[in-house]
């Protein structure tokens, strides 16, 4: 009869605290996160085939009602609100996706695992970037079919992409804190319901003045407003300073407000199946 093989108990459980280990593991983890999403139909439906979808839509219905008020391509609002909804949007579903993993007991058994404890979470916001650059670039693909133009080049292009990047992964640290607070909430189905109403109180249809009075100061100065500004601004030559100021202020202050509550609600749900 064979003998089985037998192994010296662990004493002592060493992290990899190495800047090394942490790049790889970082990128093992967005890999691994990127695939499970290439593989979910409703995330992919959620982050390229529905805001492609939008803006052909909302052109279709909406596009001679706003031109004709506006005075200007329709285009030029709604197709950098969509892109910034799209962001939002799967950044909820993957909020829901990660707590699945916290339910089903991935957390814990990765936070075992002999690699950098801080390369889950930044391999998570490599994964949510390559989302949100991928979700902007297709819209705005799309919205060159309906006169949305970047006439600042290359250059106006990447900037785009840095607004919405800045203000993805910010709304992604949030939605991330929310879902780790409790696997029993539904804040997160919450979050993602607001997200759609955001659409309709925004600047990127008509501007604030054409809402009623005591709700412009809202509209104005709601997050999604100022991006919609920025982008509009960093495509056409447009006025940019406030608006990108706006953004990165709204922006920092999630950033702020729950980056630690986030690790935090990383590092408990890892240590609890």
């Amino acid at each position: 009869m064979s003998r089985a093989l037998s192994f010296p108990p662990r004493t002592e459980w060493t992290p990899e605290p190495t800047p090394r280990a942490l790049i790889r593991g970082s990128l093992i983890q967005a890999e691994r996160i990127v695939l499970k999403w290439l593989t979910d139909t409703p995330t992919l439906l959620q982050s390229l085939l529905l805001p492609a979808l939008m803006v052909l839509l909302f052109w279709l219905i909406l596009d001679r009602s706003v031109s004709d008020y506006t005075n200007a391509s329709s285009a030029l609002g709604m197709v950098p609100m969509v892109a910034l909804v799209g962001a939002m949007s799967g950044s909820s579903i993957s909020g829901l996706g990660l707590r699945r993993e916290w339910t089903g007991g991935l957390l814990t058994k990765m936070w075992t695992l002999p690699v950098h404890r801080a390369s889950a979470m930044l391999g998570r916001l490599l994964a949510e970037a390559a989302r949100i650059v991928v979700t902007a670039s297709a819209v705005l693909a799309v919205g060159t079919i309906i006169g949305f133009r970047i006439s600042t080049g290359v250059l106006g292009y990447l900037a785009i992409i840095g607004v919405a990047l800045l203000f993805g992964l910010s709304f992604s640290i949030m939605v991330t804190a929310l879902a780790l607070r409790n696997r029993e909430s539904r804040i997160v189905e919450l979050v993602g319901l607001a997200t759609n109403l955001v659409m309709f109180f925004n600047t990127g249809f008509v501007p604030a003045s054409a809402y009623p009075a005591w709700l412009r100061p809202f509209v104005e100065y709601q997050p999604v407003s100022c991006a919609v500004e920025a982008i509009r601004g960093l495509a056409g030559g447009g006025p940019v300073a406030l608006p990108l100021l706006l953004t990165t202020a709204w922006s920092c202050a999630l950033l702020t407000a729950f980056t630690v509550p986030a690790l935090r609600g990383y590092r408990r749900a890892a240590q609890r199946c």
